[in-house]
């Protein structure tokens, strides 16, 4: 291989005692050359070069630029390639929702079990299940990977680990009356668990993809469908005051949610109490379709079992529900609620809301009006894509009323 010292040694070799002609023409070519060995040594995404002419206008990624040294005081400039997500997805509408892994956001291309870390295929499970199809996982630091289940796992020990499975749930009914504070995984009093990577088929019958009253609960990069509720943090506080707590839930997509399970109160993330939660760059598309998308919120924060406090929910992607977003003190009552339980330092920090589904984001609005946290809203950067109205002060505005 010729290197760019060895040519520009050769071509010095041949212009020496040449007209000055000649040499300057060698400069050119030996420019060229490194030009085009520096574009091949660089492997870029896309082109950063294109010829032009001295009158053209520049393309690409090219920019003409003051030069007092050439030719007509002009030169080009060439810049890095343009990267990120194309400038449509800002906008959000049905560009946004029909491209949503292109636009940076979850969906069912982009979570979910992985194949490539399972040789290519899932395994059908041959874990032992109990007379109702629940697996109880009682080893601690136990993990469940690339399997194919038919039946929910009760986590009941600390450290486990699910990672890429596909876990089509069990029969709710058969647990408790309408499949009340059941899930495709449940973690249980005094577990904590990772799920991670997942598709979570509640199959319409168990309450949630995730039903958490556990100790600590990560959930990332899941595949959410077929239940009443997403994830759920419990407070069973006749175990301990601080079950349901910390947690992180990021990078999962939920949708196509079910009327069919629980109480019919169909939400993205709820809590009647918790505390210590990140809930962050998730895609909480609210449909159902045997409910004609009627679903009540992405997120509800209440406090009807014991204090919520210190949640943070950030850079979320959200459209649907009655009102989109509860953060409610109604402890003891809606009307009167001090006194009781607290809701307090929950924070809402640059989400984007869609009119994908309703003109005021919700079939009513964003931010439920009736109720607040116990120490008022905390809100930032929370923008509506396709219209850009910013809703830290409120609920937006369709067709030049007031969402309500």
């Amino acid at each position: 291989m010729i290197t760019p010292i060895a040519l520009i040694r050769n071509l010095k070799s041949t212009v020496r005692a040449k007209p000055v002609q000649s040499v300057i023409s060698a400069a050119v070519v030996v420019a060229i050359i490194l030009v085009g060995l520096a574009l091949l040594n660089v492997h870029a995404a896309t082109s950063v070069m294109a010829v032009e002419t001295d009158t053209g206008t520049a393309t690409t990624n090219a920019k003409t630029v003051t030069d007092a040294t050439a030719s007509g005081a002009k030169a080009l400039k060439f810049t890095a390639p343009v990267t990120g997500v194309p400038a449509q997805c800002a906008t959000g509408g049905t560009y946004l929702w029909a491209n949503l892994a292109l636009c940076g956001w979850p969906d069912a291309t982009n979570t979910g079990y992985v194949l490539s870390e399972c040789g290519g295929a899932l395994t059908t499970s041959t874990l032992s299940k109990d007379s109702l199809g629940v697996i109880h996982v009682t080893t601690n630091n136990t993990t469940i990977s690339c399997q194919n289940i038919t039946g929910c796992v009760s986590v009941e020990a600390t450290g486990v680990t699910i990672k890429n499975n596909l876990i089509k749930g069990c029969n709710g009914f058969g647990i408790r009356g309408a499949a009340n504070g059941t899930g495709t995984v449940v973690i249980d009093d005094g577990a904590s668990a990772t799920v991670t990577q997942n598709e979570l088929n509640g199959q319409k019958l168990v309450h949630a993809c995730i039903w958490h009253q556990g100790v600590s609960m990560t959930a990332t990069k899941n595949n959410c469908y077929n239940i009443d509720d997403g994830i759920f943090s419990w407070a069973d506080t006749s175990y301990s005051q601080t079950t349901g707590d910390q947690f992180t839930i990021q990078d999962n997509y939920l949708h196509d949610f079910t009327a069919a399970t629980s109480n019919g109160h169909i939400d993205g993330y709820q809590t009647e109490g918790a505390a210590n939660g990140l809930i962050t760059h998730n895609t909480f598309l609210m449909t159902a379709a045997d409910n004609t998308n009627d679903t009540d919120s992405a997120v509800a924060i209440w406090n009807s079992l014991k204090s919520s406090h210190d949640i943070t929910v950030s850079n979320n992607l959200m459209t649907g529900g009655g009102f989109t977003v509860y953060a409610e003190d109604y402890d003891p009552s809606e009307a009167s609620p001090g006194g009781g339980f607290s809701v307090t330092n929950i924070f809402f920090t640059n989400n984007k809301f869609s009119t994908h589904m309703f003109g005021c984001v919700g079939g009513y609005g964003v931010w439920y009006v009736r109720g607040a946290p116990t120490d008022q809203w905390r809100r930032s950067g929370n923008v509506v894509l396709e219209t850009g109205f910013n809703l830290d002060n409120g609920n937006p505005t369709f067709n030049g009323s007031p969402c309500i």
